[in-house]
């Protein structure tokens, strides 16, 4: 498991200075939360665009066999 400032080294969590080395784990809690909100909410619009791409795609076949 990362530390809080091994994530912020690696660019998961923005770096905020040396107070993120002594978060609490309150602070912690509400930083994973929103993470996992933020994950959550791309996957639903990744999801939605690869149902778009099939959609597009089933549209191109049909089309190619009626030629």
């Amino acid at each position: 498991m990362l530390t809080l400032g091994q994530a912020a080294r690696l660019g998961a969590v923005p770096a905020t200075g040396p107070a993120e080395r002594h978060a609490t784990p309150d602070v912690i809690d509400a930083e994973l939360r929103y993470w996992k909100s933020q994950a959550e909410e791309g996957l639903i619009e990744l999801k939605g665009d690869l149902e778009e791409m099939r959609s597009q795609c089933d549209a191109w076949q049909a089309r190619a066999w009626r030629c």
